[in-house]
């Protein structure tokens, strides 16, 4: 019924799919490796991270509001309007499912929606997740674009994608990080990422013969073809999301995110720290953290208004 989002896809080329790509890996080794993988997911990367962090953070839902963050979805949704008309035009929608397709739609979400508990942990876990796009334009696969634009598109939009975490952080409220200490939300952002691929993505590829995001075989431009290409995956992609991930953490911290409030008492001159109730919070006890530790303000730092 829904072989029109798929019929267009070209199996003559390497990494697309086809037969030579679902028979890449044996049945043995998927249905041993996806049983191990995802037991090992939803015990470590996502019930203990979610105990351990989720569960117990208190948001802050002020929020800046800026021009730039009605441009920036316009963009957004522009250039992702336009990699949909290329899958329909070339009935290939079916790689709408690619994990940077998702992404993109959970940061339109986060830039349209007002402030609620749940979007600190969208924001967090999309912030990990947007490494994707760090490898696509390092490691790029072009040999499926053929039409007018296309390959300038691809760019744009896995630009765009890295660029919305740093600006959502310089609005402030919900959208910060953790301390440069803390793995939980990584670890749960790693777990989520893998179901998806085993759950979701793994079998519509076996059932459509498609290879979404290289599940069933090595993408042209994968530097660890071979049969443990999947096995590589999980280690390098394991360490270089949280890497990514950090980065972000440090780079939005030093550049984007809002200067907590800073006021001057008339007695002693001092300097303090404000959050959100209006106590005062020692620097002392921020040192130490490259990150901005919402944990440590409680429920978040009270930021100037823009005018």
């Amino acid at each position: 019924m829904l072989e029109w989002s798929y019929n267009g896809v070209n199996f003559s080329l390497k990494g697309n799919g086809g037969p030579d790509c679902v028979n890449y890996l044996s049945p043995t080794s998927i249905i041993v490796e996806t049983i191990f993988i995802v037991i090992y997911t939803l015990a470590a990367e996502i019930y203990y991270p979610w105990r351990r962090s989720v569960s117990n953070y208190k948001p802050n839902l002020e929020l800046r509001e800026r021009f730039g963050r009605k441009l920036l979805l316009a963009s957004l949704c522009l250039i992702w309007g336009i990699e949909i008309g290329y899958k329909l035009s070339t009935r290939q929608l079916i790689f709408i499912l690619n994990p940077c397709h998702v992404v993109t739609f959970l940061q339109i979400i986060l830039l349209i929606s007002p402030p609620r508990n749940w979007m600190h942990i969208l924001f967090r876990l999309q912030t990990y997740a947007v490494s994707g796009a760090t490898i696509a334009i390092i490691f790029p696969v072009l040999n499926t674009r053929m039409l007018p634009f296309e390959k300038a598109s691809y760019y744009i939009h896995h630009a765009l994608m890295l660029v919305t975490p740093l600006y959502l952080m310089r609005l402030g409220g919900i959208y910060n990080m953790e301390p440069l200490s803390n793995f939980h939300w990584g670890f749960l952002s790693i777990g989520f990422m893998r179901l998806y691929h085993y759950i979701i993505l793994q079998p519509i590829s076996f059932i459509t013969e498609v290879n979404l995001n290289s599940i069933m075989c090595p993408a042209v431009s994968d530097p660890f073809e071979g049969p443990w290409y999947r096995i590589a995956a999980h280690i390098h992609q394991t360490l270089f999301i949280l890497l990514h991930g950090k980065i972000y953490c440090i780079i939005g911290q030093k550049f984007f995110v809002p200067k907590q409030t800073e006021i001057k008492t008339e007695n002693t001159k001092k300097k303090n720290l404000i959050d959100a109730n209006g106590n005062n919070i020692e620097e002392n006890d921020l040192k130490g953290d490259c990150c901005f530790n919402s944990e440590k303000l409680l429920n978040g730092s009270s930021f100037l208004k823009e005018d």
